[in-house]
């Protein structure tokens, strides 16, 4: 004799199919949506763009935009690279997306070098830009002197914002009612967001079925 029968489409943390669906973020201009708790980092960024400071910070939670709006910066030309290693090629835009660097004082002589030769500086990382110094002074005084777009943590209209735009990049068509009745239930934190859509797409694709209201009331329940 068996016992009940458990539902597919019941979640389970320690049970979601691994590796996730892969998926390419969107960085166009039209998808990165302006809102309360990003709003004052869009104007800051906007206005270096239309200034001469060669150096900006850009600093917020994981997943908030930092990137994408990094992006959009660098829309006339710009070159992305590692904290960890310099540019391979010149460039009038340079954009350190995985802030702290590991050796500081190097790292300060790197972007001096750069800023010295013409080159305006993005700085862009998670944890409050003071740490990204790893103790060194001198290159704690150069962030903490920058212009800086801080990202908050979403209200509920980006969080809609965020699962719906989560939804589009893995190209997944779901209903907007989805995303209405999960928005106001999840924690307002960009990782309960993008959590949602990656177990949504994950569990999804594991029971062979659409993405409806009543699985997201199971995965907002879990994430909860």
């Amino acid at each position: 004799m068996t016992g009940p029968q458990k539902d597919p489409a019941t979640p389970a943390k320690a049970q979601l199919p691994l590796p996730l669906p892969a998926f390419t973020p969107s960085y166009e201009r039209e998808s990165f949506i302006v809102s309360a708790s990003n709003e004052a980092a869009w104007r800051a960024a906007q206005t270096w763009r239309s200034s001469r400071e060669p150096l900006l910070v850009i600093c917020g939670p994981e997943g908030s935009g930092k990137t994408h709006l990094a992006s959009i910066l660098a829309i006339d030309g710009g070159v992305f690279c590692s904290a960890t290693a310099p540019p391979e090629n010149h460039a009038t835009l340079t954009l350190f997306d995985d802030m702290p660097a590991g050796e500081p004082k190097a790292f300060l002589g790197l972007i001096d070098d750069l800023m010295d030769g013409g080159t305006r500086v993005v700085l862009i990382g998670n944890r409050p830009p003071a740490g990204w110094a790893g103790g060194f002074e001198d290159l704690r005084t150069r962030i903490e002197s920058a212009p800086r777009a801080t990202i908050l943590e979403p209200d509920e209209a980006l969080i809609e914002t965020v699962i719906a735009k989560g939804f589009r990049d893995r190209q997944l068509e779901v209903d907007r009612s989805v995303v209405v009745f999960a928005a106001p239930r999840l924690p307002r934190t960009f990782a309960a967001a993008h959590a949602f859509v990656a177990r949504a797409d994950a569990l999804a694709l594991k029971a062979k079925r659409g993405i409806t209201v009543h699985l997201a009331q199971q995965l907002v329940d879990s994430i909860s």
